[in-house]
């Protein structure tokens, strides 16, 4: 793997519109603000340059560091995260360079502790090759045929569309797995063994995909995605930590294209929600729940909002809940809560602050209370509290720490 010698140290960033403008809803990362095994808590954003990164000083504090910048040569300026059980933050993104198959290539690395600098950018390949003159997109033996209801929407002497953003996704036995995707040819993934040794790329199918995976990985370890196409998604997952990924079955479902997210509401039990094409409104389904699958897609308000929502559990008058994030049809940080897979009871969204650049974001903080982030329109960090003395879900003030 090659490794980007110019990905560290860390230059000071001056926060301002060019962060903002990177942050949008079409390119923030999901749970881009993360919890540290040291109780710290760490937000990160993309500007032209490369990652920005805020960090706190001390758990529950106002003063936080950054911004810092950490220069990517070609970066794209998407990237996606994900933490492992050892704390480790792992990132994801494209990089341009010359002679890469496409022009571009994936790259991972790694902040192994909260405020240190990240590790070099390597490189893990691009899994899709190009398509050759006269002929369709270059498939792997056992192609899937397209998913019933899909659009292909693909003209066989047309250019393939760039690949979709790559994922990282650590299970509990200390392998790494990298997703990505690409329309007309299907998903694929490269899996690092705890030992460091990387293997090849495998077929995961889904010729007609649209967008990025959507990853899941339990308390348990045990990893999980989905591969979403029009009409519905692929589920795929181990058996075990540490096993093989395999199909395991195919859900029907409408949805709004990136809007997906997700998050372990039972003991190795996910849930998936996405936005439905008719009004925004937020969808919640478990795919495989101990008593089944629900019996039908459960809707949870929060119509006109975009992008995917934030998810968090915390305790709320005595309750396990589970409270929602999304930047609402005006811009606006909105919020909601419900008593963990108990959807059947409904939601009511409340906004939570003043309009945001993008997503916002939310938070378990050192003391398992909720914190919730935006960037402003000015490319800023602000950030609020929930106020554990109030008996419902309730929130300080917004402090600008950025």
């Amino acid at each position: 793997m090659e490794a980007d010698r110019g990905a560290t140290p860390a230059a000071p960033a001056v926060p301002g519109s060019e962060i903002a403008a990177a942050a949008d809803g079409g390119s923030a990362a999901r749970g881009w603000l993360r919890l540290g095994r040291d109780g710290r808590l760490t937000a990160y954003a993309s500007c032209a340059e490369g990652l920005v990164r805020w960090t706190e000083s001390a758990p529950g504090s106002d003063v936080w560091q950054g911004p810092e910048l950490f220069p990517v040569e070609g970066w794209a300026g998407r990237f996606t995260l994900a933490q492992d059980s050892n704390g480790f933050v792992w990132f994801a993104g494209t990089r341009f360079r010359e002679g890469a198959p496409g022009g571009r290539e994936l790259i991972i690395a790694t902040q192994y502790q909260t405020g240190r600098p990240l590790g070099d950018w390597r490189a893990v390949g691009n899994p899709f090759p190009e398509r050759k003159q006269g002929r369709g997109p270059e498939q792997p033996q056992g192609q899937e045929q397209p998913e019933p209801g899909a659009e292909s929407g693909a003209d066989p002497g047309a250019p393939l569309p760039p690949p979709g953003d790559p994922i990282v996704l650590p299970d509990g036995t200390g392998a790494l797995h990298v997703l990505t995707t690409r329309f007309g040819v299907g998903a694929r993934g490269r899996t690092r063994r705890a030992d460091g040794v990387w293997g090849k790329w495998a077929d995961y199918q889904g010729k007609w995909v649209r967008g990025s995976v959507v990853p899941l990985v339990t308390a348990q370890g045990r990893a999980e995605f989905l591969v979403t196409f029009r009409g519905g998604a692929s589920y795929w997952g181990q058996d075990a930590p540490g096993s093989d990924f395999r199909w395991l079955g195919r859900m029907k479902a409408d949805a709004v294209e990136g809007t997906y997210s997700s998050h372990e509401t039972g003991p190795g039990t996910g849930t998936y929600f996405w936005r439905h094409p008719a009004d925004g409104g937020v969808i919640a389904y478990r795919p495989q729940a101990p008593a089944g699958p629900l019996p039908a897609l459960m809707p949870l308000g929060g119509a006109g909002g975009v992008g995917p929502v934030g998810v968090a559990r915390t305790r709320i008058g005595g309750y396990d809940c589970t409270v929602l994030l999304q930047r609402g049809a005006e811009g606006y940080p909105e919020i909601a809560a419900y008593p963990t897979e108990g959807e059947q009871y409904g939601t009511w969204w409340a906004p939570v602050g003043d309009r945001c650049a993008g997503l916002p974001a939310i938070s378990p903080d050192a003391r398992g209370s909720v914190t919730i982030a935006m960037i402003d329109m000015d490319g800023g960090l602000l950030v609020a509290r929930q106020d554990p003395t109030d008996p419902g879900l309730a929130f300080g003030p917004w402090c600008r720490v950025g």
